[in-house]
């Protein structure tokens, strides 16, 4: 098993209706047919599984690692396995959320892949098409399930992504307070006689004076 250098995510299905689906039972049915253990980097579990959460994301086999999930691209991708049959229910939504999660941080984490190189098993033909794959390659499974629409599933990665660039929305019930009403605020306690705030009136000045606040009202 060589070093991955990873250009690619893959998306896949198990392919599987039945309860309690997870990287050790996939690890099992990939040992099954001779591999060294489970062929996918992470794993997604879904809501039919009586020990673990829906959404929960599982390690597989070492990201550092080649897998065993898309043949012809396996030493340029990263597999992901969500649980369930894709071509009989689509993703959960908490499935979904912790794949946008999962792909995000892969993509801050490695500079080759971006949102359009996230693609599902299928589109390996697409990469045959346009020449970055050898015919030999071309694969007839559905995979991720013909239940999952993988132009919006990038789409969604991407609005994932920007939210989480967005500045945070101010607390409800504050405003951003404008440069002229801090000037003017800074103006008013300028004028104010030592009376006003007798017990505050030095640290008040001391304020005013500040490089800084100087700076500003300049």
């Amino acid at each position: 098993m060589s070093a991955l250098k990873p250009e690619y995510i893959v998306v896949h299905t198990a392919a599987y209706s039945g309860r309690n689906c997870d990287r050790d039972m996939i690890d099992q049915w990939h040992r099954e047919r001779g591999w060294s253990g489970i062929g996918y980097h992470f794993v997604i579990i879904n809501d039919k599984h009586d020990h673990h959460e829906d959404g929960k994301v599982q390690t597989g086999r070492d990201i550092g690692i080649t897998g065993a999930h898309a043949r012809g691209l396996n030493r340029r991708s990263i597999g992901i396995c969500c649980t369930g049959h894709g071509d009989r229910q689509p993703f959960t939504e908490k499935q979904k959320q912790s794949l946008f999660k999962l792909i995000s941080d892969l993509i801050d984490q490695y500079d080759d892949i971006t949102v359009n190189q996230v693609i599902g098993h299928r589109e390996l033909n697409r990469l045959i098409a346009e020449g970055v794959l050898r015919p030999e390659f071309k694969t007839a499974k559905s995979c991720p399930g013909n239940l999952v629409d993988l132009n919006a599933l990038r789409g969604e990665i991407t609005q994932y992504r920007e939210q989480l660039m967005r500045p945070p929305a101010p607390p409800s019930g504050l405003r951003i307070v404008e440069t002229g009403e801090v000037s003017k605020a800074l103006d008013t306690l300028a004028n104010l006689s030592p009376e006003t705030f007798p017990n505050a009136y030095q640290e008040l000045r001391e304020f005013l004076t500040h490089p800084e606040v100087i700076a500003f009202r300049s």
